[in-house]
């Protein structure tokens, strides 16, 4: 497989365009919900501070976040070598109701940061939503974790080894795709 065509996702892996979205969403979810949850327990002349640091890298991650959640619905979630139907179906429904979540908290986020100061009631039902739903994506996160653990640990398979690097084929391996035989 030539460099150039491990960029996009194949039919059994992903490329590295999926890949690099997938690790810098993961840092980027992860300081954002530290950052977030860390408000509530800031002094009160700190409170302002951290909410703006969350806010601005919020805002500053919303394209690469939104750009995260456009590609992954424009290219089919590959499966893995071996991997059952259930098995691929319980995958890809966890991913795409993360990127669901994403979707809501990049709607709620930018809404909450206008709403705060002149509709009250909108900006608390908003906070609620914005917060209950970094909860559950940090829930389903973990489940992920938990999951890509357990391939590891006790399965004899490629799924952990896939986020990392596009598959390589072997020279004899016929392309997975119908109709694309070598």
């Amino acid at each position: 497989m030539s460099q150039g065509s491990s960029l996009k996702d194949q039919p059994d892996s992903f490329g590295w365009i999926s890949i690099g979205l997938h690790w810098l969403a993961a840092i980027i979810l992860v300081v954002l919900w530290v950052l977030g949850r860390s408000i509530e327990f800031q002094p009160p002349d700190a409170i302002d501070t951290r909410r703006s640091l969350h806010v601005t890298l919020g805002l500053l991650a919303w394209l690469l976040l939104a750009g995260r959640i456009g590609w992954r619905i424009k290219h089919v979630h590959p499966r893995a070598v071996g991997q059952s139907d259930r098995t691929h179906a319980i995958a890809r429904t966890t991913h795409y109701l993360m990127l669901a979540l994403l979707a809501i908290m990049l709607l709620s986020g930018p809404l909450l940061a206008l709403t705060l100061a002149g509709q009250p009631n909108i900006a608390s039902l908003t906070h609620v939503a914005h917060g209950f739903t970094a909860n559950l994506l940090a829930i389903l996160v973990l489940l992920h974790v938990g999951g890509a653990l357990k391939h590891l640990m006790f399965n004899e398979d490629e799924t952990i080894a896939r986020i990392f690097v596009p598959r390589a084929r072997q020279q004899d391996e016929p392309d997975p795709r119908p109709g694309k035989d070598s």
